[in-house]
């Protein structure tokens, strides 16, 4: 068998079948651009818990024809609620509520296997999406991009898309092309760019009383915090942990955990509370699923080379606290695939060069970055205030942040009307209180200025909640 095309049109090799990969592959069907998604698992497989769709992904989901589907497999949450270590919650807010009512798209909590399948049954030619298919070389001959599988089967195109994760084989595959033709570009400290201080455990449990229904919930604890998104028949649990004594996990090391790794782990925290009426181990005993995973952090420096470029947790991994990289994911995939398409229609009666492709992953990049550094450091600091990773942050999510928690809500759903849409399907999308920022493609008024201007906003409630945990902290030590 051979995945060559056989029309000569432009083909897209989409390596990866999660939330970056079956976005895009419904971006090219919408465009009418020919592409392949090869995955060495089955598709949604049952793993993990649940993904969180905030109104930037609504969004695209809508663009798509997506949303209301996807609205079938959740019920609307609104509140959030901080609870301290003795379970008793200490701030209720009606934070998600805000970001919705912002938008004019609700958030959306769904069972991350039941997102993916979703995303895979609408597509209308499933044959497309290949399953149990392993990468095992990318080979680039005048134009030409082959990627050969561990069954030898080998698949032509044009160019390769690593939505393979934040361990990706492609991306892989594309240092060492790059330690090849171009010696130096790819620096070891590149490569250890994305490092995990923190596991996590992370599963699905049936409902039980005692934490609401639609809520979602942080427990703080010392170096670690549970997380619940609790919905009518189920509960999603993700309890970050920080790695003791300093540990640091980084490539080419990569954390595995046994069956008895997992219960060694719960087994520490199962008799912390998490409400006035369980605690963990009420959860943990009747769960449906669950694993240990780490948490890489970190956003590279190169996402492309060649004809191969990357998009989602491949080039930038964050922490599930804010519940951001699925969104993440498709908005890269959106951009990604507006560049791809623009290169494209340039010249319709020949296919790009390898100089256009470069440029069309470079604008990607350049477009992309600021974006996605904003939404990092959003990541970054909630894991470490909802931990107490340490008595400054204790602080702040204890003390600080209830005093501004709505105004975070405001400033959140700010940044998330500077997302991106796609710039070939016209749609007519929905509004809120605050205005969908224009992209560069719909106005001559370049996008960047408007980016910096809810950057800015957020950022400034970082740097406060930042400086609050830094003179909290020196406070300490001083007195200690």
């Amino acid at each position: 068998m051979n995945g060559k095309t056989a029309d000569g049109r432009f083909k897209v090799i989409i390596v990866g079948a999660g939330v970056s990969g079956l976005t895009l592959a419904h971006t090219f069907h919408q465009a009418g651009i020919d592409y392949v998604v090869l995955d060495k698992h089955p598709v949604a497989p049952a793993w993990g818990a649940s993904i969180s769709i905030f109104p930037n992904g609504s969004r695209i989901l809508d663009q798509l024809g997506l949303y209301d589907i996807m609205n079938t497999k959740h019920t609307e949450m609104q509140y959030f609620h901080c609870r301290g270590s003795d379970g008793k919650t200490y701030c209720a807010e009606p934070f998600l509520k805000e970001i919705s009512d912002s938008s004019g798209y609700l958030g959306m909590t769904i069972e991350r296997r039941v997102f993916l399948q979703t995303l895979y049954d609408e597509l209308p030619d499933k044959s497309k999406v290949i399953e149990h298919a392993r990468v095992v070389s990318v080979v680039e001959e005048k134009g030409v991009v082959k990627v050969m599988l561990s069954d030898r089967v080998v698949h032509e195109g044009d160019i390769v898309i690593g939505c393979d994760g934040a361990h990706s084989a492609v991306r892989e595959i594309m240092w060492e092309r790059a330690h090849q033709l171009s010696p130096g570009l790819i620096t070891a400290s590149e490569k250890q760019t994305m490092k995990a201080t923190y596991t996590c455990l992370i599963g699905v449990a049936p409902y039980q009383y005692g934490l609401g229904t639609n809520v979602l919930s942080s427990v703080s604890n010392d170096r670690f915090s549970f997380l619940f998104l609790t919905q009518p028949e189920q509960i999603f649990f993700i309890v970050p942990i920080k790695m003791p004594n300093g540990q640091v996990s980084k490539y080419p090391n990569r954390l595995r955990f046994t069956d008895e790794d997992v219960q060694a782990e719960a087994n520490k925290i199962l008799d912390y509370p998490i409400s006035d009426t369980l605690v963990f181990g009420d959860i943990w005993k009747t769960r449906f699923r669950g694993q240990l995973v780490s948490l890489e952090e970190g956003i590279l420096s190169h996402w492309s080379y060649g004809r191969i470029v990357l998009c989602g947790d491949a080039i930038h991994k964050v922490t599930p606290n804010a519940g951001l990289g699925g969104n993440m994911a498709m908005e890269s995939a959106v951009v990604l695939a507006n560049e791809i398409f623009a290169t494209i229609q340039r010249h319709p009666n020949k296919k790009p060069s390898d100089e256009e492709i470069r440029l069309a992953f470079k604008r990607y990049h350049e477009i992309r970055t600021p974006r996605v550094k904003e939404l990092f450091d959003v990541s970054w600091l909630l894991t470490r205030l909802q931990a107490y990773d340490g008595w400054g942050w204790y602080v702040v999510q204890r003390w600080i942040l209830p005093l501004v928690f709505m105004k975070g809500a405001k400033q959140l759903a700010t940044t998330m009307a500077g997302a991106p849409v796609l710039s070939f399907i016209p749609f007519k999308q929905r509004s809120g209180k605050v205005n969908w920022k224009k992209q560069d493609w719909e106005v001559e008024l370049k996008v960047k200025p408007q980016i910096g201007q809810s950057k800015a906003a957020l950022n400034g409630l970082i740097a406060s909640i930042v400086t609050s945990a830094f003179i909290a902290y020196t406070a300490t030590v001083c007195d200690s």
